[in-house]
């Protein structure tokens, strides 16, 4: 199975969860955690959007590369 390529908030949602600015209480609660990062992602200035959107832009590209017959089937 390959894993779809990851999003500019599926990104920002990995390193802000690396980031350890969550406590380790709500850390294992995922309907909170999500909450929290998706009320700071939506609060996010554009410029900085921009930057995980870029970053997605990457990772996608990468992956068209190591993957290049995949296509995305639910």
């Amino acid at each position: 199975h390959i894993p779809r390529p990851p999003n500019a908030f599926i990104l920002f949602r990995s390193a802000f969860i690396r980031s350890r600015k969550i406590s380790s209480e709500i850390e294992g609660n995922h309907s909170t955690l999500s909450k929290i990062i998706g009320r700071v992602w939506r609060s996010l200035p554009p410029p900085e959007r921009a930057e995980w959107e870029a970053r997605a832009r990457l990772a996608q590209e990468e992956h068209r590369l190591r993957y290049p017959d995949w296509r995305f089937s639910p």
